[in-house]
């Protein structure tokens, strides 16, 4: 810890926090990884109060060199729930003890983890399956052993009485942040630190033998954060054509022949809209708060500060690209005025947009749209609030395929009152839009409680099961889905009861999927080799878009995740099985 002098002679104390990203297994992995954004957002907070921000994404580690140097009986104790909870509980044997040593021995120094003030362990995306947490456990333990450093976890997806039951469960664990923006709650807990009062924000935190939650029952405003990437973190997630091909069915002889230089590519995460004005009833976002969106200047400023470090391409994580279409307008022509030359995709909505807008979209550098129809039911489109019509949708998607853009559509199986023809409307449009649209996300319906279907029942024909929140230990169960997602259960009012609508949910899902993997195939559902499709419209631009096609059905006809070693050939889709629905009272856990 070093001491800061400011004006006036006042002393503050400078922290050195590292902020670290740790390995998952379970994930709907691309070929090619990007930046952590969420360690990066942090990092900028800790920057801009005056402390050392020290970034480590150990997943991008992992997954490339160190798990290649563990033994597989290391690998097993790693992924060994029981094994891990008695070793730092101090409950293990003294052979399996001196394992987890050399074990965490090995890991502090492949990933070149040094003393810190404050180890930050982001579970962002966290699965219930047992390498992230298992890893970050261990990490942590072994971290507090030898520096006697503060541990901090944090992700918003997880549930504050969940967090209680990891303080519970794992002692090396100081501090655990459920807060809709973790940035604001690590900064308090840094304050602590630094002798000052700290006013913590949706953390449940250790004092002493016993655990509390400091809830705070604020909605917190949404803000589009501000990444801090440093430049030779992300210099590791650059990949050349020639990489990309290699991880691809790139044998076929015409990509040999491909036109344009071998150029090195670096796609990351940016963020400049969280707000959004939809009302889909669908959705958890409150559309009456004041729009986050960063100004077109501070736009341009930080894109071009990314490019200065290497970045060719952009992955916006808005809410949608032209929430509002003054916006979105000005934006594209400050892009394209400062030709800034970067590649990007995003989100948009079909409230907001025209040709004309799209135009300058193409202009500016998208190479791909992700449009939310969710339905091409005209009566469901109506009914959740989706401000767009089928008409609207066919005339921009052709638009956007016309002049060269790679259409992505998201749907939902199994919508609140949705009928037989609601779906054959769905796998009409799939086969008759099959030109023009080239992926998609597909989901089965989660009811949230905190959308409009929740808050307005009545108003659409729906009544909420009671149900109550479940044991902290069934957070971390059923492998492979994300810790604290929950759908709440319901009856339609004259209509299906919960148990048929949970069947109707799974079935319209997987009806809607197998039309397109019939189509298509099921390699267009949910990957999206954003890396791949910049450097095939960088090399053959827009125009080219029916060999562009071409040439993506044949490279992912099969392709190896970053995460495997070994190519997938074999699509299937069994995403309408995977969803966890809260019990009503006294059957939880």
């Amino acid at each position: 810890m070093k001491a800061k002098t400011e004006k006036g002679g006042a002393v503050k104390k400078r922290l050195k926090v590292t902020l670290i990203y740790p390995p998952a297994n379970f994930k709907n992995s691309e070929p090619f990884a990007m930046p952590n954004m969420s360690i990066a957002v942090l990092a900028e907070n800790l920057i801009r109060e005056g402390h050392e921000a020290v970034q480590l994404d150990i997943e991008k580690e992992w997954f490339s060199r160190v798990r290649t140097l563990l033994s597989p009986r290391q690998l097993e104790l790693i992924n060994d729930y029981d094994a891990v909870f008695e070793y730092v509980n101090g409950k293990a044997a003294p052979r399996g003890a001196g394992e987890f040593r050399k074990l965490t021995d090995l890991l502090l120094k492949e990933c070149r983890l040094e003393k810190s003030d404050i180890f930050g362990i982001s579970l962002i995306d966290m699965r219930t399956e047992p390498l992230m947490l298992n890893f970050s456990v261990l990490l942590g333990f072994a971290l507090k052993a030898r520096f006697g450093s503060v541990i901090v976890m944090g992700s918003k997806r997880i549930p504050r009485d969940a967090f209680a039951y990891l303080l519970k469960k794992y002692p090396c664990i100081d501090y655990g942040v459920y807060a809709e923006w973790g940035e604001k709650a690590l900064l308090e807990i840094v304050k602590t630190l630094t002798g000052g009062k700290a006013g913590f924000v949706d953390t449940v935190a250790r004092e002493g033998r016993r655990v509390r939650d400091y809830y705070s029952g604020l909605v917190m405003r949404p803000y589009a954060p501000t990444p801090h990437y440093e430049k030779k973190i992300i210099a590791r997630y650059a990949v050349t054509d020639k990489q990309i091909f290699a991880r691809y069915n790139s044998d076929y002889p015409v990509f040999k022949d491909l036109p344009g230089k071998e150029k090195k590519r670096l796609v990351v995460p940016y963020s400049f809209e969280h707000t959004c004005p939809g009302a889909c009833a669908f959705c958890p976002n409150d559309n009456s708060l004041p729009s986050d969106a960063k100004s077109s200047a501070q736009v341009i400023d930080e894109l071009s500060a990314l490019k200065e470090k290497g970045v060719t391409g952009i992955y916006f994580v808005n809410s949608a690209f032209n929430n509002s279409y003054k916006r979105a307008e000005e934006l594209c022509d400050q892009m394209i005025k400062h030709r800034l030359g970067l590649y990007w995709a995003d989100c948009a909505n079909l409230r907001a947009i025209d040709e004309k807008l799209l135009d300058k979209m193409r202009a500016s550098g998208a190479v791909k749209l992700t449009f939310g129809m969710e339905t091409a039911s005209p009566r469901l489109l109506k009914y959740m609030n989706k401000g767009t019509t089928i008409e609207r949708v066919r005339r921009f998607l052709e638009y956007s395929h016309k002049i060269g853009i790679w259409n992505h559509m998201e749907l939902i199986g199994g919508l609140p009152t949705e009928r037989p023809e609601d779906v054959r409307a769905t796998i009409r449009f799939v086969e008759e839009t099959k030109e023009i649209v080239n992926a998609y996300s597909l989901n089965p319906f989660y009811l949230y409680n905190n959308s409009p279907f929740y808050w307005e029942q009545k108003k659409f024909g729906l009544k909420v099961r009671p149900t109550v929140s479940p044991s902290p230990e069934y957070y971390f169960s059923r492998p492979g889905e994300k810790v604290g997602e929950f759908s709440e259960k319901f009856d339609e009012i004259g209509g299906l009861t919960w148990e048929e609508k949970d069947r109707q949910i799974s079935e319209s899902a997987k009806a809607v999927a197998d039309v397109i993997g019939k189509v298509f195939t099921y390699r267009v559902l949910e990957w999206e080799h954003v890396q791949l499709l910049m450097c095939l419209y960088d090399r053959l631009g827009h125009d080219k878009k029916p060999l562009i096609s071409k040439l993506m059905g044949i490279l992912t006809a099969r392709f190896k995740p970053y995460n495997l070693d070994f190519f997938f050939h074999n699509f299937l889709f069994k995403k309408h099985k995977v969803r966890r629905m809260l019990e009503p009272p006294g059957l939880a856990g």
